[in-house]
């Protein structure tokens, strides 16, 4: 489905879901999860505010994008294999470009217990939106993720960041401001929360845009 991805040898300045698959070894009780009705009343009055033509893309779907990332990863691990995915990210903001940004992590089964994994190197894959393609480059493993336990999110949490992802993409092909995005955001928050050990992790890799999507402004 995707146009051929560039995978380039990792460079020494590089710093060392799907749903199925998800980090839970950091999980924190927050209370987003439980669902705060403030909160919920004010993302429901944010999703109505209605989007305008923006950039014309040929992805303007978070399914889409997160489709040709897996794609992209198949041929770089195989279509087999555990592994964990990142949501849709931005290595900055402002961004500057219409891209969307995903780390997706090998997995190896642990001897520590059968939801236990070790984390390999992983790869970045980055989908541009307008051109509908992929390119590929490998990352350093990570310094922070060794041995991790895997579960599932719970269905708000899912539900809340497929709701941010699909928000993030919108801002970036311009068709609504931050303004009117900031409490629909709040599903990155929560979804980093739960996965502290992943956010610290990306967080080194791109602090610029993690640091934003933790506390957009």
């Amino acid at each position: 489905m995707g146009a051929p991805s560039q995978n380039p040898e990792p460079s020494a300045d590089t710093p060392p879901a799907d749903e199925t698959m998800t980090h839970v070894s950091g999980t924190s009780n927050s209370p987003g999860e439980a669902g705060d009705p403030a909160l919920q009343t004010d993302a429901a009055e944010a999703k109505k505010v209605k989007t305008v033509a923006g950039i014309t893309a040929k992805i303007d779907t978070i399914a889409a994008a997160r489709e040709l990332a897996v794609t992209a990863a198949d041929g770089l691990f195989g279509a087999t294999g555990e592994r964990l995915t990142t949501p849709a990210l931005v290595s900055a903001w402002p961004s500057g470009k219409h891209t969307l940004v995903y780390v997706v992590y090998p997995l190896t089964s642990s001897k520590a217990g059968i939801n236990r994994f070790v984390v390999g190197a992983p790869v970045e894959v980055t989908v541009d939106l307008i051109a509908g393609t992929t390119a590929r480059r490998k990352l350093r493993r990570s310094a922070v993720l060794g041995d991790i336990e895997i579960g599932r999110d719970s269905a708000t949490v899912r539900h809340n960041l497929e709701t941010a992802e699909q928000t993030l993409l919108e801002l970036l092909l311009e068709r609504r401001t931050v303004d009117q995005s900031l409490v629909l955001l709040d599903g990155y928050r929560e979804w980093f929360n739960h996965h502290l050990d992943v956010m610290t992790d990306l967080d080194k890799r791109m602090p610029r845009g993690i640091r934003w999507l933790r506390q957009p402004q």
